[in-house]
Order: structure tokens, then sequence, then C-alpha cells
């Protein structure tokens, strides 16, 4: 059970300095706000593409084959990432990075929660993860990204024996007709995964062009992204422990605002805070989509764990697409179209009655 949570702790830091070094390889390159968003926003449908065959690669494969598969993906991506400096050669270096982190968590969820494993424990692991990936945003920026691209690629690849292990199940790939039903069946659940990823995809993507904008110190990159992550982290753990009606979604509603705010000032410390608040609303959030998700049955769980992840990758589609496209439309910052449309996202889906997500 413990490489089952060593491992998302692994590939979590590594996929939580994607997108940060990416923003920042794009912007010593020369390109702008839209090229970055158009970038990292549309690589995501290689994330859902990925998501969505985990359950037939595991039928298939097995479910350590399928993890090293997706390993060889993630690593072969960072290899080319250093080699590329247009906009398709990043774009098809960051989608195949992707297309292999669509693959591993949807098979590493499945894993844990057919061996008994809590929303706390498998949460917490993985967003310890991105906890050391925010707060090494800074001193990841200080070196050569090209060789910071091939030490990750390094680091996916000597991971490859943690994927080996002897569960072995039986898993039927799933029908058009069984995806159909399990998306209506879990409405809510797929709402909160695409209200979550939208809400991080804003500041994890535009946060680092903010910085550079204002002319604020670098040190703030880790500063703020790690806050965000920091109180995240510590809802997950405690999730459990907290008092069901503090964990609503219409609770999260007004923290999921706290971005908008960010775009407007200028001075650390309210970053900061507000940053401690956006997290503890995408907790909320996630939480009570992934409790929704592990409550499923054994079987039934491997699609709804490829779903979970399908819908968080078109939130991180989505918002920096749409973040990009009302920045030109209405001049407002991308990080304030994201924060809004996630807190619409978050209203909607408290509406949503207990008896739909059945």
């Amino acid at each position: 059970m413990k490489r089952l949570y060593v491992l998302p702790f692994a590939l979590s830091f590594l996929q939580g300095l994607l997108v940060p070094l990416v923003v920042l390889y794009m912007l010593k390159l020369g390109y702008g706000e839209a090229e970055i968003g158009i970038v990292t926003g549309s690589s995501s449908l290689l994330y859902i593409t990925g998501a969505l065959l985990s359950s037939f690669l595991v039928s298939k494969l097995g479910d350590s084959r399928t993890l090293s598969l997706s390993l060889s993906l993630i690593g072969a991506g960072y290899i080319a990432l250093p080699l590329s400096r247009t906009i398709p050669a990043i774009f098809s270096a960051v989608s195949l990075v992707l297309l292999g982190f669509g693959v591993f968590w949807p098979s590493i969820e499945n894993a844990v929660s057919s061996s008994g494993g809590q929303v706390s424990s498998f949460s917490f692991s993985w967003s310890s993860g991105s906890l050391l990936a925010m707060a090494s945003v800074y001193p990841a920026s200080l070196i050569e990204p090209k060789l910071a691209f091939l030490l990750f690629a390094a680091s996916s690849l000597l991971l490859t024996p943690l994927a080996r292990f002897g569960s072995v199940r039986n898993i039927k790939p799933a029908s058009i007709s069984g995806v159909l039903a399990s998306v209506r069946r879990a409405a809510l659940a797929w709402i909160l995964c695409i209200t979550y990823s939208t809400n991080s995809a804003g500041l994890i993507t535009f946060y680092p062009i903010l910085v550079e904008e204002k002319g604020m110190p670098p040190i703030m990159l880790s500063a703020t992204l790690f806050t965000m992550i920091f109180s995240r982290t510590t809802l997950f753990y405690l999730y459990e422990r907290i008092p069901v009606k503090l964990r609503r979604p219409d609770i999260a509603s007004p923290l999921m605002l706290a971005p908008v705010l960010i775009a407007y000032t200028r001075n650390p410390l309210s970053h900061i805070v507000l940053a401690l608040f956006s997290g503890l609303g995408q907790g909320i959030v996630y939480g009570n989509a992934l409790e929704r998700v592990f409550k499923r049955g054994v079987l039934e769980v491997h699609l709804y764990t490829s779903l979970f992840e399908s819908f968080i990758g078109a939130g991180y589609f989505f918002g920096p697409i749409v973040g990009v496209t009302f920045s030109k439309l209405i001049l407002v910052q991308p990080v304030v179209s994201t924060a809004f449309i996630s807190f619409l996202l978050t209203l909607a889906s408290s509406k949503l009655s207990p008896e739909e997500t059945r």
C-alpha cells in the first residue's frame, strides 16, 4: 500500500512544476499571455484522452504495465521539451507529458480505492507532492529550463520499479452507454471536478505572468502558489474530521473568488492570504468530488476515476482558454475570469439535489 502513496506524491511533484516552468520557459522564448494560455489549455485535451483510455489500457495490460506505460510517456515528453522552441513543438511535448499523467491518475486512484485506501490519505499524498512542487517553483526557475526538464524525465523513468506490484483485477472496458450513464449518475461530481481545476489552473497558469507584469519579487511565485496548495493539503488531511455542514460546496463558493483580488493588488501579504482562501475553497470542492467517486463499487470505480480525471482535465483545458478569451474580449486579467467562472460553477453545484448524484 505504501508504494501506492509514494507514486502519487512523486508524480504530483513532477506535474505540479510542469505548467509554471513551461510558462517561464515560454516567457523566456518571447511568447506572450495568449500563446501561453492556448498551449497550456489545449494540451490538456491529451490529459482527457489519457484518462479516458486508462480503463481500456488496464483491461488489456493490467495495473502495473499501465502505470509503467504512463511513466514512459511522461519521461518521453519531458525529454522532448528542451528540444522544443516553436508553438507546435512545445504543444506536442507538453501534450505527451499530459497524456502520460492522464493515463496515470485514474490507474493509481483505482488501485488505491480497490485496496481500501482513504480519501484523506490519497489526497494528502498527492497534494503534498504538489505542495513541494509549489515551494520549488522559485528555486527551479533559477535552473536552466532545459536541464530541469531532463531531470524530470530521468525522475519519471527511475520511478518505474514502484509501478510493479502483484495486484491483478479483471476490469472490463466501459461501453459508451456505461460512460454516459455514469456521467448522468454522478453529475455533481463532474461539475465539482471542473470547478476545482478551473480555479486552480487560473492561478498556476497566470500568476507567473502577473508577477512579471507587476514587477514583484520572483520568490512570490513559490510563496503564493505554495500557500494555495498548503491550505488545500491541510483541508484534505482534516477532511473527514470537518463537520459535514462546513464542507458543503456553497461554503466554498465565496472562497473561489479570492484570485480576483490577487489580480488587483501588488501587496505580497495580500496575495498570500488570498491564495490561502482559494486553496481552502479548492479543497472543499475536490474533497466533495472524490468522496463521491470512492464510494462506488470496486469494479465500477475504475470508470469513475477515469471520468474524474477527464473532467479535471476539462477544467485545466477550460480555465486557460476561457481566461485568455475573456482577457481579450472584456480586458480583464485571465485569472479574474477563471475565478468568477469557478464561483458560478460552485453555486450551480450547490443547487443540485442529493438524488441527482446517486
